[in-house]
């Protein structure tokens, strides 16, 4: 962990930096990752997924004056932003949540689940195509114009009083009490809900695209921002299958005041982490990982970053303006995550703790555009 100012001023400005980094071997048992999504499973949800007729691989967009900038050889973003024109990565996995569990539904379901972000305004999308109703459950903090976006997709909001885990709690009771509710959950907290890891397996098709965009040239790093973790953990699982080895370094980032993966990755174990989890990253808002997700990333991730709020905030707008001489950017309050970790990591001195040195080739994710009603 180190304190300072961030000194890079054509990247963030002069910002209050405290950031939390976390070194680490991985594991790297493939089997073990096998056993939470297989290669079957993966190649089940991308054959489904690319059958589509409105499919087409997201850009990766190279972005030298930043790489340039930050003393890294080459980064590149995979640009979520307009995945099947639902501003975001989440499209990929609540609909193909969605679509397994009604394999089995009879009737007209409800599908159901919580949300802080984007899997939730995903499944309210895939659910009006499917012709069943929906229904959201959010916490208090989400903003408004996430909840009008949710509306205007079609959901019904129930509003919870206390934080995301409170309204995953919430989803879960309520679908449970009736057999018509589909509880389309990427959050399992115990491991035994099947719907959660197809929610995985269909992120797992954007790490598929991943490994085939930089098949000539592969990525040092991936950086991967967590809520609970399903999206990384899809998404890191589809690039190994598809590359057959872990031949990249997995970094985590979160928010510092949800990092429970960061906390769990230092801890060894498992675990949750309390407060309010108040964050612009919205997204990312979440206080305890899903633990088919955790199965995972404990396995493959050679590190985590905790980064505070100041550098994401101002960091938006200056990408949207264009730095380095690349071209502006939009990325969305969550897809930041990735960049603003790189700008603490260089304003600190702390990138070589990562082994983020003057070679590396980093690979990161804006996984939403910007939120517009």
């Amino acid at each position: 962990m180190g304190k300072g100012a961030c000194l890079i001023p054509s990247v963030t400005g002069v910002l209050p930096c405290d950031t939390w980094v976390l070194s680490r071997q991985p594991g790297g048992d493939l089997g073990a990752v096998a056993g939470v999504l297989s290669k079957a499973d993966i190649a089940r949800a991308s054959a489904t997924i690319t059958a589509r007729p409105d499919y087409a691989p997201t850009p990766l967009l190279p972005m030298p004056g930043v790489a340039r900038l930050l003393g890294i050889a080459h980064l590149a973003c995979k640009d979520e932003s307009q995945r099947f024109g639902k501003g975001g990565v989440k499209a990929l996995g609540a609909p193909y949540g969605l679509t397994r569990l009604l394999e089995d539904a009879s009737g007209t379901p409800e599908a159901v689940a919580a949300t802080d972000g984007n899997h939730g305004l995903a499944l309210a999308w895939a659910a009006q195509g499917a012709g069943v109703p929906c229904r959201i459950f959010i916490s208090e903090d989400v903003d408004p114009p996430r909840q009008t976006r949710l509306t205007q997709a079609g959901a019904q909001l129930s509003i919870i009083k206390g934080t995301y885990d409170d309204a995953v709690a919430a989803a879960e009771a309520y679908a449970a009490a009736a057999p018509d509710r589909l509880l389309v959950t990427d959050t399992d907290y115990t491991g035994g809900l099947p719907v959660t890891r197809h929610i995985m397996a269909g992120y797992a098709v954007l790490g598929q695209e991943l490994a085939a965009q930089t098949a000539a040239a592969p990525p040092s790093h991936i950086l991967l921002q967590c809520g609970v973790g399903g999206m990384a953990a899809g998404v890191i699982a589809g690039y190994v299958a598809a590359r057959g080895r872990l031949d990249t370094k997995l970094v985590l980032v979160e928010p510092q005041s949800a990092a429970c993966l960061y906390q769990s990755l230092k801890g060894g174990a498992m675990q949750g982490v309390g407060g309010d989890l108040l964050t612009h990253m919205m997204g990312l808002s979440c206080g305890h990982p899903s633990r088919p997700a955790w199965d995972i990333l404990s396995e493959l991730a050679a590190g985590a970053v905790a980064v505070g709020e100041a550098v994401a905030v101002h960091l938006q707008p200056m990408l949207r303006e264009g730095r380095g001489g690349d071209a502006p950017f939009a990325c969305g309050d969550t897809g930041v995550a990735g960049f603003a970790a790189l700008a603490e990591l260089a304003a600190t001195g702390q990138m070589g703790a990562l082994g983020l040195g003057p070679d590396a080739r980093v690979v990161v994710v804006n996984s939403e555009g910007p939120v517009v009603v």
